[in-house]
Formats: C-alpha cells, sequence, structure tokens
C-alpha cells in the first residue's frame, strides 16, 4: 500500500453552524441547527430520510439562503453568501448525486473545477487531487459518462479537493456505491482531515460515517436529536435507532428532503 505524505494545510479553520433555520416553500425544514466541524476532524451527521440533510447541505453551499442563524467559518461569516462566494471562501461541497459535466473528460471536469484559481495554483491543485487518485490518470482523457459510479466519485471528490478546501462537506458518500469501492474513499477522507482540512460527512448508513468520524450528530425531522462522540454512538446503537423508527413513524408529508 502507497503511504501518502501528510501536508497540512496552509489555513485550518472550523466551520460553526448557529441556529440554523431554512424553509423550502412555506415549510421549514430545518429547526435551530447548530453544530461544529473542527479543524482536522471528520464530523459525522447521520439521518434517515427525509431528516433535512440534503437542505443543510444546500444551506452551506449557499444554494438555499437560511431564515434564520448563522454559518460561519472561523470567524468569517457566510451566511446567506452565494455558492461561488462560499467556494472562494474555502467551503467546498460534494452534492448527492456526483454532478459531473457527462461529455466532458476527467482532464476538462477537473479543470473547470478550478478555473478561477491562479495558473500556478490551478496546476498544483489538479497535481494534489492525482496524487490522492492516482487512478483517475488512466482515464484522463475519458469522458465521465463512460466511467463507473465508482470513478464518477473519485473525480467530483478530485474536483473539491483540487482547491485545497479548509472545508470540506460530502454528501452521501457511499450512495450507490460498491462496499470496495466505499473502502478505497474512506481513507481519503481521513487524510484529507489530518491535512488540516475540516471534513463533514453527511451519510445515511451510519458505519461507513462512524468508522471515520471523532464527532457525529443525528438530524431528524429537521432538528438535531443527538450530538456527541462517535464512539458513543458505536457503544449506544440504540441512539441512532430510535431516530430512524422516528422518522419510520412520521407523516410523510412531515418529512424535509
Amino acid at each position: 500500500m502507497t503511504t501518502r505524505t501528510r501536508t497540512r494545510t496552509t489555513t485550518a479553520l472550523a466551520l460553526h453552524v448557529e441556529g440554523l433555520r431554512v424553509a423550502r416553500g412555506t415549510r421549514t425544514v430545518l429547526h435551530d441547527v447548530s453544530l461544529d466541524v473542527p479543524a482536522g476532524e471528520v464530523t459525522a451527521l447521520l439521518g434517515p430520510n427525509g431528516a433535512g440533510k440534503s437542505s443543510l447541505v444546500l444551506a452551506l453551499g449557499g444554494v438555499l439562503r437560511p431564515t434564520g442563524g448563522r454559518v460561519l467559518l472561523g470567524e468569517r461569516e457566510l451566511t446567506g453568501r452565494r455558492p461561488e462566494q462560499v467556494r472562494a471562501a474555502g467551503v467546498a461541497v460534494v452534492p448527492e448525486g456526483r454532478r459531473l459535466l457527462p461529455g466532458l473528460t476527467v482532464r476538462d471536469n477537473l479543470h473547470t473545477a478550478v478555473y478561477a484559481l491562479p495558473h500556478a495554483a490551478r496546476r498544483a491543485g489538479v497535481d494534489h487531487a492525482l496524487e490522492l487518485f492516482p487512478e483517475l490518470r488512466e482515464r484522463w482523457r475519458t469522458p465521465a459518462r463512460s466511467l463507473s459510479g465508482g470513478q464518477q466519485q473519485m473525480v467530483v471528490l478530485a474536483q473539491a479537493l483540487a482547491s485545497r478546501p479548509s472545508v470540506l462537506v460530502v454528501d452521501e458518500l457511499s450512495l450507490g456505491l460498491a462496499p470496495v469501492v466505499v473502502k478505497r474513499l474512506m481513507p481519503v477522507l481521513a487524510d484529507v482531515a489530518a491535512s488540516g482540512t475540516a471534513v463533514l460527512l453527511i451519510e445515511q448508513f451510519a458505519h461507513v460515517a462512524l468508522a471515520l468520524a471523532t464527532t457525529a450528530h443525528i438530524l431528524e425531522g429537521g432538528r438535531i436529536r443527538f450530538s456527541g462522540t462517535a464512539q458513543e454512538l458505536k457503544d449506544h446503537p440504540d441512539k441512532l435507532s430510535t431516530a430512524y423508527l422516528l422518522r419510520a413513524n412520521a407523516d410523510p408529508e412531515d418529512s424535509p428532503s
């Protein structure tokens, strides 16, 4: 196995979410959500389908504008900023669904992700992404639509990491992927956190996130129902099961997205 050199990022900043409220249409889908994502750690956000996880991701990425509360990167206010401003500040979001430009090659997808950076930073960023995912060199000229699901997920992660963000937010890393692919991707996130990046891993499958995380939160019904250590959830899985059972018994029309 190749040993990677862990180079710390130039700026280690934590992400702070304070009392965040988000509405979609006339319905509030996040209610006073507060959590911290410390630099140099993986923080897990768990919850069943409809818990509000994707709405939180969209709010952190600047796609949804909060109706209350704050999002801070270190001491810098990001609340209500546009997606390009959030990215420029150092928060990279990997949304659910592996959104690539399917007609473009791996090379062009990566170069598109770093086009706004200075030339030297663009080159260094792409080189860094290929160090993390050397498999992509073999697919350099391959259109994204021709890649396997696992390879597409590598490209999406590489796009986010090429900018050397202070914070990486990953929504549903394991969705639709074979266990062997998830096993390949997990050490990359561990290495990214070890370099000083704050990593927020949003997952439906608890075992994936808890294997990496230091801290864990459970989101259910748009509210944080648990905040504590990942080890506590491993030791007391009933805390997680309760949240999933609550969602299973909830009114479907009451589910935030």
